[in-house]
């Protein structure tokens, strides 16, 4: 039996379509088009979606943890939690995100991941993005400085095989003894680099750039402010069009109006919105977690660590397309293109995910006019339903 939304405006996401009907089959969409267009089977499921927003399924590739819980938290169920609150907020793929420990734990919350990933095909979560170990200590952020490995392709053999293969993007310094090594190892085995908790200057950027690097972690952040002079990781990410830049879209960790110059220099098809989020996102207002064996609280909406350093974030993609929309001025098409088509491309799964059309995987979201989540629809299954309230 196929199902079927219809009247709902659909954000393919380079156009909209006005009154539009998508058809489902299976995992794929097999139709879409305007409702006086589109064939309906006669033993369809037919919902009714008139006055919503139907999207592509989000991609977050940046995500840490939520609802309290973190991807270095040691069960299944801890994960199964997290994947849970990201679907009811849209995101249909995600990488879970690890961050510097001492080897072996590392090796452990890598395995660890890996085996609930192989183990959950129905998962939202795809892959991990490693957020170091290999990273500058002067721009480690909320990282704990004494965990930071020094760059080895032996060190990295080890995570690589810890992974089976999952490690889909890993964040580094280029600028650290021995990283164009490791990048180049990690390059040969399929893993997209992203440069970040970086003080590289622009002729390691261009360097970097040749051996691998196509991507920039949480732009603005844990990097060098832009100097006309000493041009950085900040310049080269805005200069360079072989690089990506992954966007906070939250307000705080990137002020709106530097997120209005961001859209107009890289253009939407430059920019992947992430939500960065950490065991906090979601919770409330003063309550304590951990990070990187630090303490961390929600505080004015900001993930803090107590000597007031910004870690992480408590953002949904949804939150973050909206704020795209809202405060710098992007269209609906681009701020959803930005959460979803732009993060599959890095993936390179664009040609299953992240845009509607058929043949492409039924992931899709729903969303109200306050772009809350209304359902969530995974590989052509309703796997959350907000007049339900819950998730399958």
């Amino acid at each position: 039996m196929s199902l079927v939304l219809v009247g709902g405006k659909v954000v393919t996401p380079f156009r909209i379509i006005e009154k539009g009907a998508v058809v489902i089959d299976g995992n794929k969409i097999y139709e879409l088009g305007k409702m006086n267009d589109v064939h309906i089977p006669d033993d369809s499921e037919v919902i009714d979606i008139s006055g919503k927003t139907v999207s592509p399924g989000f991609v977050d590739l940046l995500v840490h943890g939520g609802l309290g819980h973190g991807f270095t938290d040691g069960s299944f169920e801890d994960f199964s939690i997290i994947s849970d609150y990201f679907l009811r907020n849209g995101s249909t793929t995600m990488m879970a995100s690890l961050y510097a420990k001492p080897e072996e734990e590392l090796l452990n919350n890598i395995r660890n991941l890996a085996d609930y990933i192989f183990s959950h095909p129905e998962s939202n979560i795809k892959g991990i993005h490693m957020e170091g170990p290999y990273l500058n200590k002067e721009f480690k952020g909320a990282m704990n400085e004494e965990y930071l490995w020094t760059p080895t392709v032996e060190s990295w053999k080890k995570m690589w095989g810890a992974s089976r293969g999952l490690i889909k993007l890993m964040t580094i310094a280029p600028e650290l003894p021995g990283a164009i090594d490791v990048m180049r190892a990690a390059a040969n085995d399929g893993v997209v680099l992203s440069i970040g908790h970086s003080m590289a200057n622009y002729s390691e950027i261009e360097l970097a750039i040749d051996n691998g690097a196509a991507h920039v972690t949480h732009m603005f952040n844990a990097m060098k402010q832009l100097h006309h002079r000493q041009p950085g990781v900040a310049l080269g990410a805005l200069l360079r069009d072989e690089l990506k830049i992954e966007l906070i879209a939250d307000t705080y960790h990137v002020h709106p109006a530097v997120m209005e110059f961001l859209l107009k220099v890289k253009k939407a098809s430059g920019i992947i919105l992430i939500t960065d989020s950490i065991k906090p996102g979601g919770m409330h207002e003063g309550e304590e977690f951990e990070f990187a064996d630090q303490k961390v609280r929600i505080s004015g909406g900001k993930a803090m660590l107590d000597n007031g350093t910004i870690a992480g974030s408590s953002l949904t993609l949804n939150k973050a397309v909206k704020n795209m929309i809202q405060h710098a001025g992007a269209k609906v098409t681009e701020a959803i293109r930005m959460a979803s088509l732009n993060g599959a491309k890095v993936l390179n799964v664009e040609n299953q995910k992240g845009i509607l059309a058929a043949g492409k995987d039924a992931d899709l979201v729903v969303l109200n006019d306050d772009y809350e989540v209304e359902m969530t629809i995974m590989q052509g299954r309703i796997r959350y339903q907000k007049t339900e309230e819950k998730v399958k």
